[in-house]
């Protein structure tokens, strides 16, 4: 007899709905390889914000749009991965990633931290929910669409 079962969101098949620790996960056949894609690309934007020179960016592009940028690319990416109800916890996870990386930036002697680039996280995460309720946020499926085939 499960008590608790009706607390907890239900595992289903590739088809459908599945979870990964109870969070629920867009039915993707490669899910695992597009979360794993995901934290490649936090790894990268730690990188380029917490090293000495990790290269420059092209002079046309404000260091307060690249945050947004960078942002607005992680939000898209991880709500293709998860399911759109899911987004504030996504976005508060980004917003922390912000934070700590502003708060890393402030102990480094070579770097500085500043509330606006903080402002230009939030703005990000905002456009990139913005983007994934328009539609954005079933990139991953299309792309598994376009080059996955079934072998049926």
């Amino acid at each position: 007899m499960r008590i608790f079962a009706s607390t907890y969101p239900t595992v289903l098949t590739s088809s459908t709905k599945t979870t990964c620790d109870g969070i629920c996960v867009r039915p993707l056949r490669y899910r695992y390889f597009w979360f794993f894609g995901g934290l490649c690309l936090v790894g990268f934007v730690l990188y380029l914000t917490l090293t000495p020179q990790p290269g420059r960016a092209p002079s046309f592009i404000d260091d307060k749009v690249a945050h947004a940028i960078a942002f607005t690319m992680l939000m898209s990416w991880f709500c293709g991965v998860f399911e759109l109800r899911f987004a504030w916890r996504i976005g508060v996870a980004l917003l922390c990633l912000g934070v700590a990386i502003e708060g890393a930036q402030h102990l480094l002697t070579y770097r500085t931290a500043e509330l606006a680039d903080g402002l230009a996280d939030l703005g990000g995460i905002l456009g990139g929910w913005a983007l994934a309720a328009l539609g954005l946020e079933r990139w991953a499926g299309v792309i598994e669409r376009w080059f996955v085939r079934d072998a049926a």
